[in-house]
């Protein structure tokens, strides 16, 4: 059969047949390729049937061989065998944990004795290598020593690890499980650890003492596009407003696809001042056995047996937030969204095979989009937004002489409407002006002896405080300036208004 004509037999896309067929060539066991292909589950079970249909594959237990005609197709569209570049120390992560080699040993006896997991909770932990080479990642990033840390999610005791190393300030794990929760609780009172445990369902709000708090948080998402954005989402309303401060979270193509990836990623960069600083190579691998296929009856030779060693790998996200970040607006989740279960899971992926129906397209969930927008757009301007700002070193601070028109043209050109304005002097030194807006106010103070300028700009609407801040910048001349940003008037419910 031609290439191109065995390629629409099969009915998939050419990228993920190459993907695979480079798979079967680097791996025999069933279980890896499933692990490397990077092809969401159903998908990859489903092209590996359709070649042993058409004669490219055999099976021989939980071993994929490829037929004479499968090698040659797989040269015909350009598929080879690649050799292991990948560090075999530090598995691709970039970073070995030797630093933290004490942390590590004491750290292995504790985690032995974890709660198995629980598929109630979406459960599936890391091996402890995995664990470490993550911590050693944020680390090398600054994301660890001296920073208040939250781990939304802990089945891996990521919190654990992180408290053995004594470096964070803070760290609160937020963990739905109980029993994981005792857990924790007892390893950090009997070990003293600075770790505090909170019980909680992450898909309702969050304690509000938590909310803009943190420097870092981590989190392993379910992968349904609603379970990606909100455990991510959920992550950055504890984080601080402004810059600098960073998200991690376990992502895999196992269970998500390429297509997926494109819409949460490009969700998360147009409604939140971020950018992905990170995406690694995936060596996150789990201790996971057969959970994937549970008591479906498949017929599927190859994943009837357990897998031999961890086979279930994810890439690791980081994040870092810009400084115009403002956190979002945490709220509670729709009872209608699918964060756990769609067609790209494993769950429902065997369920799909196992009754013989055919794969369907991953649904875009519109509303919870749109809703999310919302939210990420309230949360960034809210009814107003506040400008506060402190001038240092000015070299015309010292007369009150041209203020009055500075000030005028700053509004004018931030398209604020100036509906007062009054310059007072002070004797025998200093000056305030109090400017009344249609969109709100402006008030400045100024200490000619000390060259310092105190001002706020509070506006609503389409007026831009920070364009009038900057104008005043430039009449004033300081040497070293500083601005708070603060968004006012923000809905403290989920439910937010039309713009």
């Amino acid at each position: 059969m031609e290439t191109t004509v065995l390629s629409r037999a099969i009915r998939a896309g050419s990228d993920d047949i190459a993907r695979v067929m480079r798979a079967l060539l680097e791996y025999s066991d069933a279980w890896q390729v499933a692990g490397h292909a990077n092809v969401p589950f159903a998908d990859l079970v489903n092209l590996l049937q359709q070649l042993r249909d058409h004669g490219m594959l055999e099976f021989h237990g939980s071993q994929l061989l490829l037929t004479r005609q499968g090698a040659e197709w797989a040269r015909d569209i350009h598929a080879a065998r690649r050799e292991s570049a990948t560090c075999s120390v530090c598995a691709g992560s970039g970073f070995e944990f030797e630093l933290f080699h004490d942390a590590y040993h004491q750290f292995m006896p504790l985690v032995a004795r974890r709660p198995p997991a629980e598929a109630t909770y979406d459960q599936g932990a890391l091996t402890a290598e995995s664990v470490f080479r993550r911590l050693a990642f944020m680390y090398a990033q600054g994301d660890v020593a001296g920073k208040r840390i939250l781990l939304l999610g802990d089945d891996d005791l990521l919190s654990v690890a992180l408290a053995l190393t004594g470096l964070p300030r803070e760290i609160v794990v937020v963990e739905i499980d109980p029993r994981l929760c005792a857990f924790i609780q007892h390893l950090a009172e009997t070990r003293q650890l600075n770790v505090r445990v909170i019980q909680h369902d992450a898909r309702e709000k969050l304690p509000g003492d938590l909310r803009a708090h943190f420097d870092t948080f981590v989190t392993d998402p379910s992968e349904t596009i609603q379970g990606l954005l909100l455990f991510v989402e959920k992550g950055l309303a504890m984080l601080q407003p402004g810059g600098a401060h960073a998200g991690y979270f376990g992502v895999t193509l196992i269970e998500a696809s390429l297509h997926k990836w494109n819409l949460w990623e490009r969700h998360l960069l147009q409604n939140h001042a971020l950018v992905f600083t990170h995406i690694s190579e995936p060596f996150s691998v789990y201790a996971k056995g057969n959970e994937a296929g549970g008591a479906v009856n498949l017929n599927f030779e190859p994943m009837r047996e357990p897998p031999r060693a961890p086979w279930y790998r994810a890439s690791f996200f980081r994040v870092e937030t810009l400084s115009e970040f403002v956190p979002p607006v945490d709220y509670d989740s729709n009872p209608r969204d699918e964060l756990y279960q769609d067609a790209e899971s494993l769950e429902e992926a065997w369920l799909v095979l196992a009754n013989g129906q055919t794969q369907s397209p991953i649904p875009i969930p519109k509303d919870f989009l749109d809703a999310s927008a919302q939210r990420a757009a309230q949360a960034q301007y809210g009814l107003g937004r506040h400008v506060i700002a402190e001038f240092w070193n000015c070299e015309n601070a010292q007369s009150e002489q041209g203020l009055a028109e500075a000030i005028q043209v700053a509004v004018r050109d931030a398209r604020a409407t100036l509906l007062d304005l009054n310059v007072r002097r002070f004797y025998p030194q200093g000056y305030s002006a109090i400017a009344l807006l249609a969109e709100s106010h402006l008030s400045l103070h100024a200490w000619p002896e000390l060259g310092y300028v105190a001002l706020d700009v509070f506006t609503c609407g389409e007026a831009d405080p920070q364009k009038i801040v900057q104008a005043l910048e430039a009449h004033f001349k300081p040497r070293d300036t500083e601005y708070i940003k603060i968004p006012r008037g923000r809905m403290r419910t989920h439910v937010v208004p039309e713009m």
